[in-house]
């Protein structure tokens, strides 16, 4: 039987921001998800199949907008899981930040896409937002020792010159631990469009400039060398650079390894392996451990492995050098 590490859980479809590089928001998937008693079923059975820290990222949408979040995260944590959590943080106030430690999360991701408020306001798609996010942060940092409370910025062509004082200002700004990185891909849940970093509407977000990118990311790559805390290796930003400089090209030597360690739950409950494969099923229908001793889980994971398509995945999602 497949054992995952590693467990992603996308609660439901719904937010409130109107992100330029998601437009979840656009979608009619706006209600439903999965609720909270099949969610604490779920975690009784990813008890029994999962290795290691057994950990769970809960996801959305904005996973704070779902009523149960709170105890969902408790009884995971209950359970002995390692509970992380990506969120936007425009939710997160002092009383809510209480209720996330005591509950027991132990990690959280929260977007911040520049430190030029402007920026990240245009680019989350609601004035305010980055004063937010700040506010949530200072909430957080004063359960430090449970949360861990990093930023997350995804590299695109509108804040490509302001990663660097990003950087500098969660550095000493002491609300953060640390600050990670995703490179800009296909806007999530725009047609799908081989070509989108040409599209009138998208184009806005692909850094063109190459000699530019390899300025940024060379600073980036020292000021990691110096202790700065930049939570993506190296090889990662290496990654970056020769995806933005060639968006279509397979990496040499670049892997997916999703199979090795990761299984996704999407909202309907269907588990992917991966996310351009069909689900093995159900877990509304089916045992987690029922449907991850299927023998088509096995084909599925040896085909990842020596699967050769450009994946954008492959720069983000769970990278392992």
């Amino acid at each position: 039987m497949y054992r995952p590490r590693i467990c992603s859980i996308e609660l439901f479809r719904r937010c409130c921001l109107r992100c330029r590089m998601c437009h979840m928001w656009k979608t009619k998937e706006q209600d439903g998800g999965l609720d909270k008693d099949s969610l604490i079923c779920l975690a009784d059975g990813l008890l029994t199949v999962m290795d290691g820290e057994r950990e769970v990222v809960f996801s959305g949408g904005e996973p704070l907008l779902h009523p149960d979040i709170i105890e969902i995260i408790k009884q995971f944590s209950l359970r002995g899981f390692k509970v992380g959590m990506a969120s936007n943080g425009v939710l997160i106030d002092r009383d809510k930040a209480g209720e996330l430690a005591d509950a027991g999360l132990k990690n959280i991701q929260l977007s911040l896409d520049s430190v030029n408020k402007e920026t990240h306001d245009f680019l989350r798609g609601v004035p305010g937002t980055y004063e937010k996010v700040l506010q949530a942060a200072a909430h957080l940092s004063a359960y430090k020792g449970k949360i861990s409370v990093c930023a997350q910025t995804v590299i695109s062509g509108k804040n490509l010159e302001e990663l660097v004082d990003t950087i500098e200002f969660v550095k000493n700004n002491g609300r953060f631990n640390a600050i990670s990185f995703m490179a800009v891909t296909t806007p999530f849940f725009a047609p799908i469009d081989h070509n989108w970093q040409e599209n009138n509407e998208f184009s806005f977000l692909w850094p063109r400039d190459s000699k530019l990118v390899d300025k940024v990311i060379d600073q980036i790559i020292l000021l990691k060398a110096k202790g700065y805390p930049i939570a993506n290796p190296v090889d990662q930003f290496e990654l970056f650079r020769s995806y933005f400089h060639q968006p279509h090209k397979r990496r040499p030597g670049v892997r997916c390894q999703l199979g090795d360690y990761v299984l996704s739950i999407d909202p309907s409950g269907e588990v992917r392996m991966c996310c351009f494969m069909d689900p093995i099923g159900n877990i509304r229908s089916n045992a987690i451990a029922v449907l991850l001793d299927k023998p088509e889980v096995e084909k599925m994971r040896q085909d990842m492995r020596v699967c050769r398509k450009v994946c954008n995945t492959l720069v983000n999602c769970f990278f392992k050098g």
